[in-house]
């Protein structure tokens, strides 16, 4: 029966991922060689990292993807959504290449065109929280709506377990996560052989003059912080952004990073990148990172909205290849 998925009390399906130390993520680091990767059990009942219960008559064959954590997901199980809202994502090299065909829905982000949904005939459409609630009562009616709300790289991992459950998909996920939980591994061993652990990285975010930092009590800042000396403190100012933090170019001198990791956000030809938005901040010139070229502008697909394993790998890789002695 279509319905939204809601916040009820059942079961999990299978072994939760590795929980983060502590709400800001800023605990000891977690052993990534220790882990292993189980599959989880099929099921038409599952619950999410945030205590959402999803339930489905029928293995769903159509999903519509809103938010690309959803993307990400549907390919490391070695599936396509029907549709998309993030086809950048699904261009990357990483994903399904340039000529990936896959439909886009039209409308801003947490505005999408429900006709056009709908007419896509999902059996599941898998948003965001905090984005796609106005969605919801007009998409109920005929489907299921799904709103994700990760928090951490273990509640990505968390929701890999929970749609390969309802798809049915044990054996992919159980690689995918391996394959993470090695990428993982490999880069904090390869960290602490060549002192890159004692780096101390941040990733501001923006555009039109403004940003915010991924403090390590968000995704990509907690990844981070796993491989990493990252320690910019989660003061939770980054509204639907979890772990999105507001620091002053001040603050950013004070903690002195030596490297600088760029999420632009353009959106017209004549939007600057960041690092030409700050090229003529004083403050900004005088942190470590700027001084010895250590700023590096990021894919923004992966970094700052892909959120599943798949992009959180390519973050790993980008991160050690940009940082290498």
């Amino acid at each position: 029966m279509p319905a939204t998925a809601c916040a009820l009390t059942l079961a999990a399906c299978s072994a939760p991922a590795p929980a983060p130390e502590d709400a800001d993520g800023g605990g000891e680091p977690v052993r990534a060689a220790a882990l292993t990767a189980e599959p989880v059990q099929a099921s038409l009942s599952v619950t999410d990292p945030r205590g959402t219960a999803v339930e489905l008559d029928a293995v769903p064959e159509r999903v519509v993807c809103l938010v690309a954590l959803c993307d990400d997901i549907l390919v490391e199980l070695g599936l396509e959504p029907t549709a998309t809202t993030s086809p950048d994502l699904l261009a990357h090299p990483a994903y399904l290449g340039a000529d990936h065909g896959v439909p886009v829905i039209p409308g801003g982000f947490g505005g999408e065109d429900v006709e056009e949904i709908l007419r896509q005939e999902p059996d599941l459409v898998i948003g965001l929280a905090g984005s796609h609630e106005g969605l919801v009562p007009a998409l109920s009616e005929t489907t299921t709506v799904w709103l994700t709300d990760a928090r951490s790289w273990q509640d990505s991992v968390g929701y890999l377990r929970a749609v390969a459950a309802l798809v049915d998909r044990s054996e992919e996920q159980a690689a995918a996560e391996q394959a993470f939980y090695d990428t993982l591994s490999q880069a904090q061993a390869t960290a602490a052989e060549t002192g890159q652990d004692e780096l101390t990285p941040i990733v501001l975010y923006g555009s039109d003059g403004s940003f915010q930092v991924d403090s390590r009590g968000s995704i990509v800042g907690g990844l981070l912080d796993e491989i990493f000396d990252y320690h910019w403190q989660d003061r939770a100012t980054g509204g639907h952004q979890a772990g999105g933090s507001d620091y002053s170019m001040e603050e950013i001198l004070a903690g002195d990073p030596d490297v600088i990791f760029l999420e632009s956000f353009i959106f017209s030809p004549e939007d600057a990148t960041l690092t030409e938005q700050f090229a003529d901040d004083p403050v900004w010139n005088r942190i470590t990172a700027v001084r010895n070229g250590g700023v590096h502008e990021v894919d923004l697909a992966p970094w700052a909205t892909g959120r599943g394993t798949r992009a959180l790998s390519v973050v790993i890789g980008d991160a050690m290849e940009l940082t290498r002695p």
